[in-house]
């Protein structure tokens, strides 16, 4: 299961089931970044279900009017006790993290608002083996990544725990991959002074709205206000800890997320 630059998921559980292989052997930066992108597009939606949110209630709650940053700010400032809503929405209010993660992630998606890379041009896969265990191998150059997860007697949260993982590490690779100019000095400006709160997140969109660039460069940006402010956009372990202590958040690499 492991030769040269390769990415490779195998796994299924419950209704979540992908085995695809990728070879990236004389394949650009950008390649990868896609192949990631691909990966978190097929997992994402599982990470989430399996973490114990009701995710039809939050897609029934998720409704954005218009496109863009606005739009999103708008939700937020209008929804009303929207903390008091997502609670409806999970089995244990120690999840009430993971249902905000989720919740702004259908936000930005049904805005059209990209925060992460997306699969616009993805080389395509081979198949692989589905396995007794979930697995992800990623081998590109100096860049190596595996995670695994033994089946045995597994439990829901567990399998969110490992997706979330692979999703945490490979939507913040493909950034580096595809390229993006890292404008961390504007993420600072528009959060500076800002705990996390609804109010400061809307607050910092506002702000953040007129001096966003196109393209990736914007998603990249837009994904670490979120991130600094508490709130990923994205499936990752850290938001399963405090249910689950057993799932460990990944290591901080530089910013820290405040509050």
């Amino acid at each position: 299961m492991f030769g040269g630059d390769e990415v490779i998921f195998t796994g299924e559980h419950k209704g979540f089931k992908l085995g695809v292989a990728f070879d990236l052997k004389g394949k650009e930066p950008k390649d990868v970044a896609q192949v990631l992108a691909y990966i978190s597009s097929k997992i994402e939606q599982s990470a989430f279900e399996f973490s114990g949110i009701d995710t039809k209630k939050i897609d029934g709650l998720a409704k954005v009017r218009g496109t863009g940053l606005k739009a999103v700010v708008d939700f937020i400032e209008n929804v009303g006790k929207l903390r008091d809503e997502l609670g409806k929405c999970v089995s244990d209010p120690k999840l009430i993290c993971v249902a905000e993660c989720y919740l702004f992630n259908r936000l930005l998606t049904q805005a059209n608002v990209q925060f992460k890379i997306m699969p616009t041009n993805a080389p395509k896969p081979t198949d692989e083996k589905i396995e007794d265990f979930i697995g992800f191998i990623g081998k590109y150059k100096d860049w190596v990544a595996v995670k695994k997860l033994g089946m045995e007697k597994v439990q829901d949260y567990e399998v969110s725990g490992i997706l979330s993982g692979v999703d945490h590490s490979i939507v913040n690779k493909a950034f580096e991959f595809a390229g993006v100019n890292k404008n961390d000095s504007l993420v600072s400006a528009v959060t500076s002074g800002k705990r996390k709160s609804y109010s400061n997140l809307a607050a910092a969109l506002k702000e953040l709205e007129p001096k966003l660039p196109d393209g990736l460069d914007g998603a990249y940006i837009v994904c670490k206000v979120f991130e600094t402010l508490g709130y990923k956009p994205y499936a990752s372990p850290d938001m399963l800890t405090e249910a689950h202590p057993d799932i460990k958040p990944p290591k901080v690499k530089g910013r820290k997320p405040k509050g």
